[in-house]
C-alpha cells in the first residue's frame, strides 16, 4: 500500500471542500427542520457535487445521515425511524426514511459478556 502525499495546495483543496459539506449539512437540517424539503435536498446534492468534483469522501457521520434515494437529511423521528433489532450476538440500526421509504441496515458488535 502506497502512501499518499497531499500537495498545500491539495490539502487546502480537501479542508475547504469538507468544511463545506459540514456547513451545507447543518443548513440543510435546518431546512427540514423549518419545513423546507426543496432546500434540504438541494443542500445534500450539492454536497455530493463537493466530494464528487474534489476527490474527498463525504464523512461517515455526514453520508449515513443522508437519505441515498430521495436525498432529504434524515433526522430521527422527523424525516427518519430508527429501531435497534437485535440477532442474537450481532445487531442492527435499521433506518426508515420516512419521505420515501429507503430502509438501511448498519450492523454493530453487542457486548461480549
Amino acid at each position: 500500500m502506497t502512501s499518499r502525499k497531499w500537495s498545500k495546495k491539495t490539502a487546502l483543496a480537501r479542508d475547504i471542500a469538507l468544511q463545506r459539506m459540514q456547513i451545507l449539512f447543518d443548513n440543510a437540517v435546518r431546512s427540514v427542520r423549518n419545513s423546507n424539503i426543496k432546500f434540504a435536498r438541494r443542500y445534500c446534492i450539492l454536497i455530493k457535487k463537493i466530494s464528487m468534483r474534489n476527490k474527498v469522501k463525504i464523512p461517515r457521520r455526514i453520508k449515513r445521515m443522508i437519505c441515498k434515494n430521495c436525498f432529504i437529511p434524515l433526522i430521527p423521528g422527523v424525516t427518519c425511524r430508527v429501531r435497534i433489532k437485535s440477532e442474537g450476538r450481532n445487531s442492527r440500526i435499521v433506518v426508515t426514511c420516512l419521505v420515501c421509504g429507503w430502509v438501511h441496515r448498519y450492523r454493530f458488535k453487542g457486548s461480549r459478556t
